[in-house]
């Protein structure tokens, strides 16, 4: 019954401090419940309840530390107001404050201990402590006069419970309030900058969103926030950076000493190092109102724009309002990115229109709907001339009018279908839709219509060209222009000398190529002419001029010959000249082809480069395949000497082998990958293991540069589904050229990798140097093939080309950029893979296993000698080894032996062969590539035969990079140790390849078995 009666006290208890909770009490009202619930079980004199005071900006320093409650004693109906305050800190026990647990004590058994407030008159007292995240949040104290026994420690603790569990729902709902506050305020923001409304009121409302001086009183509590707006001169000096405050909340005490020594140190520091710096307010500072002062780089597409800092009180010093801070610095940074573009489109309005106001250029500015904006001087001219009387240009050619009312009434609609087109067109300048051969203006003259540009906000530029009427042209004049207007079109450069040699035609392509400016190419009449001008840009100017005048004295035929020009630069021409005939065979001239040979040579010889390169890259992949045998020797012999236990002498010298054995390893294996030429593949891989493959052998010679490299790689990186060997190539011409670039300037420099995940299907690769950028003249032209701003033989101009191609075959992107702090930033994105890598067809997927973060390339790491497991059938095992190179197969064997096994080696396959058929053996050990009987071979042999051997064989290969090889091992799903490898690898893959079911004897061995039985 007793029982029954606590469990119902409790449950009572229970439902009045949560139901208070739920329905939304203040942290006063969850006080008075408690201790109802308290005083109601009637088993204590004095019931005080304590906990943690509401943050609040108005809050004393001197509050930190102090509990605020209730007290209830039984015999008094009202308590001292100063025990409604409780210290954290002695005398409270220390097990209450430190460890969380319930503490009862007797004070009438220590009469020297120091009794606080609430304590007096008390003889027996139990502290239970309120916890929240392993945090004192508030005290309960149940006390008694008399000598009665225990206080029931389980009525206290569940209320104390409750309200802890309490606090933590006004805590979650205080930061779903912020939050949701946060996302209103966010939409506001961006759907003001997405509008018309001005970005200075929109910065306005984030400053006071800080403070609480908003609509919404429910920012982070900053006691102070300023916005400040950098200046666009100070950008290129950091360490003199000026900033416009312009939007401020708080009191203005605060706000004004924002540009004060301390404060511009602070705000500086942060634009410079690009991060979140905190610092303490000035000695003079009132300490209550300011306890930490953050200033945050207001930063948008790596371009810095201004500052926010905000002061935080004792009680708003936190991280969730750090976070929320944070959150409003990236409203502000987009909103100050928004205003810096306004201003420029502005600037860029105000002076288009001062110069149409002043170009004799007939153009019109239309927007989108088809409505004049503004008008050239020119325009207006050309559209008022021969006006009727009484109409001036000023009311015929008007802002706000619709283009096609300048024409007359039957070309409006042609005009207005053809605007619709133009609009919708980009770009325009190449484009027939940006073309309208002819339409009648009001006063009636002719013009053609050319849409020349797409300007900002989808406005279009028009230009108004007068064309004469054809019909007042000769018939000869009018062939003349024909001829004229096809011979501009074609790409190749055409003279037209009649027989007096005089110069009849001269297209447009000739004076490209020749250099000749339309001034010059308006004296030219004659051969002599021509020759005089051209003469002087000759590499031999008196053969050059020669030659030209033999070829005018006679031509019977045609005439192919090449000229080299050394002004305005250096180029080769093709000349072709042929006799022009009429019906009876006369000569009526001749007509001069050019073609610009530069490019084609310069193609020419870049694919003889390319030639060597392919063969360079045979030759590689010959003698690294060759040098893997020998290393597989060193490495394995060296390994052994370090796992004997009589050899503690040389160990240091075994290790030192090993440790440079391997390192030679790594770069034979890239090496191999790198001058494979290998079939294009699509399979699942890690983008960051290429990067830390790619960059190792890459490592020492950007040490003797003095170049260091920086790799910092998301280890949550998603798997790209691609070519492995296509993005490290890509990789590689990237590193190469940011290493050339910082050679240019020299002093050695830094090369940063990174990596990281942007949206849910996307992942980007950076590779940023510290050297000179891209100047902007060239930055659209950087990946086209072979241009190249490097002297000759130092670069071929194809690096980014192939960079560009292999992105794009992967469905990625690539965007270069200069940093604002010097050097270049290529930025590559590509598509993460949709699913991750599983098993195929019974092949576990075994990534390679890298370090991932932020790591920089060094020494090789410390060399660890560890043993492969060893299952009980393993000792004993008959293995049969064939390898063709005598020191790997005794390696081979002398490791084998070393594990306990019977091991049989043989250099040439065909009598392993014979041997595998007639003795039993557990396992097959086999070299890919032997001379005579390969490996491939060995294998197929033996399942023809239907040998069981197949079930347990294992190769030994020099040649896993290759097509064939890899196909080979995956289709039969064969286990193979890449060489040079670890007696590790290999006794692994030996003991797993023994797990299998053992193999048959050989029918041969088996009957021999039989008859020895029957003799014996």
């Amino acid at each position: 019954m007793r029982v029954w009666a606590r469990r119902a006290e409790k449950e009572s208890s229970a439902r009045g401090v949560a139901r208070a909770a739920v329905e939304g009490a203040s942290r006063e009202e969850l006080l008075r419940e408690a201790v109802k619930d308290l005083a109601r079980a009637r088993f204590a004199d004095r019931i005080g309840v304590w906990l943690q005071m509401e943050s609040s900006p108005s809050a004393r320093s001197d509050s930190r530390g102090m509990l605020q409650g209730i007290v209830w004693d039984a015999e008094n109906s009202e308590t001292p107001k100063e025990w409604a305050h409780l210290s954290v800190e002695a005398p409270l026990p220390q097990d209450l404050l430190l460890g969380g647990k319930s503490v009862e004590q007797d004070l009438g058994g220590a009469p020297d201990q120091p009794v606080i407030g609430p304590l007096v008159g008390l003889r027996r007292v139990l502290w239970t402590p309120v916890q929240r995240a392993g945090q004192l949040a508030g005290v309960i104290l149940a006390g008694i006069r008399g000598r009665q026994a225990l206080i029931p420690r389980e009525r206290a603790e569940s209320v104390a419970a409750q309200l802890a569990l309490a606090l933590r729902l006004q805590e979650e709902e205080s930061d779903a309030r912020g939050k949701k506050s946060d996302i209103v305020l966010a939409r506001r923001i961006l759907s003001g900058l997405a509008g018309d409304h001005r970005v200075d009121a929109s910065l306005q409302v984030l400053a006071d969103s800080c403070t609480h001086s908003g609509r919404e009183k429910s920012g982070p509590g900053a006691t102070f926030a300023v916005i400040g707006v950098l200046l666009e001169q100070s950008e290129k000096s950091m360490s003199e950076m000026f900033a416009e405050f312009r939007w401020q909340s708080g009191g203005a005490e605060w706000t004004r000493a924002i540009e004060g020594r301390p404060l511009v140190s602070l705000w500086r520091k942060a634009l410079t190092e690009r991060r979140v710096i905190g610092g303490e307010p000035p000695g003079a500072w009132s300490q209550e109102a300011v306890a930490r002062i953050v200033a945050f780089p207001l930063e948008s597409e790596g371009e810095l724009l201004g500052t926010l800092v905000a002061g935080l009180s004792h009680h708003a010093a936190s991280l969730a309002n750090l976070e929320r801070l944070e959150w409003r610095a990236a409203l502000a940074a987009a909103a100050l990115k928004e205003r810096r573009r306004k201003k420029k489109e502005l600037h860029h309005a105000e002076w288009q229109q001062t110069f149409l106001d002043t170009s004799r250029e007939p153009l019109v500015i239309v927007d989108q709907s088809g409505g004049v904006i503004s008008v050239s001087r020119g325009a207006r001219d050309l559209v008022g001339k021969d006006l009727p009387s009484g109409e001036s240009s000023q009311t015929a050619l008007a802002a706000g009018q619709h283009f096609q009312e300048l024409f007359r009434a039957p070309h409006r609609e042609r005009i207005e279908k053809w605007l619709r087109m133009a609009l919708g067109r980009e770009p325009l300048s190449s484009e027939p839709a940006g073309e309208f051969r002819e339409a009648e203006l009001q006063n009636g003259l002719n013009v053609h219509l050319h849409a020349t540009a797409s300007l900002p906000g989808g406005n279009l530029k028009i230009s108004l060209e007068p064309v004469a009427r054809v019909e007042s042209l000769s018939l000869g004049d009018r062939a003349e222009t024909e001829l004229q207007s096809v011979l501009d079109w074609l790409e190749e450069g055409v003279v037209l000398f009649d027989a007096d040699e005089n110069v009849r035609v001269m297209n447009t392509r000739f004076q490209q190529i020749a250099g000749l400016d339309p001034q010059e190419s308006a004296t030219i009449k004659t051969l002599e002419d021509l020759i005089a001008l051209l003469q002087g840009q000759s590499a031999e100017p008196w053969q050059f001029a020669e030659s030209w005048r033999q070829l005018a004295r006679g031509i019977e035929g045609g005439v192919r010959q090449e000229l080299r020009m050394v002004r305005p630069a250096s180029h080769t021409l093709e000349r072709a000249a042929r006799p022009v005939l009429d019906s009876a065979g006369r000569q009526l001239g001749r007509v001069e082809i050019y073609r610009d040979l530069t490019a084609h040579r310069i193609f020419q010889s870049k694919l003889l480069q390319t030639e060597k390169l392919v063969a360079l890259g045979q030759m590689v992949s010959g003698v690294a395949h060759e040098l893997s045998n020998p290393l597989t020797s060193i490495l394995g012999n060296a390994q052994r000497m370090l796992l004997r236990r009589d050899a503690s002498r040389n160990t240091e010298d075994a290790r030192r082998i090993v440790q440079e054995a391997e390192r030679a390893s790594d770069i034979l294996r890239q090496l191999l990958l790198n001058a494979r030429e290998t079939s294009p593949e699509r399979r699942l891989f890690s983008l960051n293991q290429v990067i830390l493959r790619a960059t190792d052998l890459q490592r020492l010679t950007l040490e003797a540069e003095k170049i260091h490299l920086e790799i910092d790689l998301d280890p949550a990186l998603p798997f790209v589904q691609g070519d492995p060997g296509q993005l490290q190539q890509v990789l590689i011409n990237l590193v190469r050229n940011a290493q050339q670039a910082i050679e240019q300037q020299g002093g050695g420099g830094v090369i940063r990798l990174r990596t990281r995940t942007i949206g849910e299907q996307r992942l980007l690769l950076e590779v940023e140097d510290t050297g000179p950028g891209i100047p902007q003249a060239i930055l659209a032209r950087i990946f086209d093939p072979f241009f190249t701003t490097k002297a000759a033989g130092v670069g071929t101009g194809l690096g980014l080309a192939i960079v560009l191609s292999v992105v794009r075959e992967h469905g990625g992107q690539v965007r270069v950029k200069n940093s604002a702090h010097g050097g270049a930033i290529f930025q590559i994105e590509l598509h993460a893979a949709e699913e991750t890598p599983q098993e195929k067809e019974g092949v576990p997927f075994e990534p390679e296993r890298v370090a991932l973060g932020s790591v920089a390339i060094g020494q090789p790491e410390e060399i660890r000698i560890r043993t492969a497991p060893q299952p009980g059938n393993a000792r004993g095992a008959r293995v049969l080894v064939v390898e063709d190179e005598p020191t790997v197969a005794r390696l081979i064997g002398d490791v084998l032996e070393d594990e306990g096994m019977n091991v049989d080696v043989l250099l040439d396959g065909r009598e392993a062969l014979e041997r595998a058929g007639h003795q039993p053996y557990d396992l097959v050990i086999c070299d890919m590539r032997m001379p005579g009987l390969d490996g491939q071979y060995f294998y197929n042999s033996l399942v023809r035969t239907g040998s069981p051997l197949r079930e347990r064989f294992l190769f030994v290969t020099g040649d896993v990079v290759g097509a064939q090889t890899r196909q080979f091992l995956e289709k039969n799903r064969l286990p193979h140790v890449a060489k040079p490898f670890r007696v590790e690898e290999l006794t692994e893959k030996v003991h797993l390849a023994l797990k299998s079911p053992p193999p048959r004897e050989p029918a041969s061995v088996g009957a021999s078995r039989k008859r020895a039985a029957r003799n014996g």
